[in-house]
């Protein structure tokens, strides 16, 4: 019978997993960004920090942030869809990007901002590649304007089969494991370094306080896509309601979007209150909802 175990893929396993075993951040982020592992002089864990571990505690918005070598670099790692995350990871670039230059210090002294971000769904339909990085280059030449600026896409869905002799496929097929025979699949093909990432995993869910961290941060997600997909839906139908009351077609197309738009915003404020009970900041709430609300 199949062991339970945790999936790396839940952020707070996967913050979990890399804070507390920096040989595999090593390893991770040598492969990730093809830099060799002898070459990586220091990795610097900027927020280590966990959130509460009950259902009461705080929502955070868990990335790593992390120091290479002198290079600011953020790891995010995203189950659930959000349609402005192109303009929300540019957001956390510049935010990062911007952090670094100390008051006083010149231009020149900005660092190098790498964003990771690894995705449990399709971000780029016209793509068969899993990963994406996006540079900053001029139009007609695709010349680079800056070497300052990175932002990679690992999209999980779109790696299918194992590749011993790839090490960004083993990673992401480890990560995107969610049970005992897809862990074993990775350890038969990725060597000595996936062997201890799977027993590390093993050893995760054999602890009954990680597993109810899981399924806490699991809970929590659901209940948010939940309560957002019954906002909308109210929205909706009273959009609707209000369309057939105008009585005339083209009242019918502007009240239903009027409505839509009340009940939205009715649902939301009521779901943002809600949300401020419970201790979540405004950032918080942005980063969950996806607005500037």
């Amino acid at each position: 019978m199949s062991r339970e175990i945790v999936s790396v893929k839940i952020d707070v396993i996967f913050k979990k997993f890399f804070t507390e075993h920096e040989d595999m951040l090593h390893a991770f982020i040598s492969d990730i960004l093809e830099i060799p592992s002898d070459s990586i002089r220091k990795i610097e864990i900027r927020n280590p920090e966990m959130p509460p571990e009950t259902e009461e505690g705080k929502f955070s918005r868990l990335d790593l942030v992390l120091d290479v070598d002198g290079k600011a670099v953020d790891v995010e790692i995203q189950i659930n869809k959000q349609d402005d995350f192109r303009e929300r990871t540019l957001f956390y670039w510049a935010k990062l990007y911007t952090s670094s230059l100390q008051k006083g210090q010149m231009y020149q002294n900005l660092k190098k901002t790498i964003a990771i971000n690894i995705l449990d769904y399709t971000l780029f339909e016209n793509r068969e590649q899993y990963h994406t990085e996006v540079v900053a280059s001029l139009k007609d030449t695709h010349e680079i304007f800056s070497d300052k600026f990175s932002i990679h896409f690992f999209e999980m869905g779109k790696v299918k089969n194992i590749q011993p002799n790839d090490r960004k496929t083993l990673w992401m097929q480890f990560i995107k494991a969610d049970t005992e025979e897809a862990l074993e699949q990775v350890k038969e093909a990725g060597g000595d370094l996936m062997e201890r990432a799977v027993q590390i995993v093993y050893d995760m869910s054999a602890d009954g306080k990680t597993r109810e961290l899981a399924r806490w941060r699991e809970k929590s997600m659901l209940d948010m896509r939940s309560s957002l997909f019954a906002a909308e839906s109210r929205g909706e139908a009273r959009g609707h309601e209000r369309g057939k009351a105008e009585g005339r077609a083209e009242g019918i197309g502007i009240g239903r979007e009027e409505g839509i738009g009340i009940g939205r915003a009715e649902e939301r404020s009521a779901l943002v209150a809600k949300m401020k009970q419970k201790g979540y900041t405004d950032e918080q709430i942005n980063d969950i909802l996806g607005d500037t609300t």
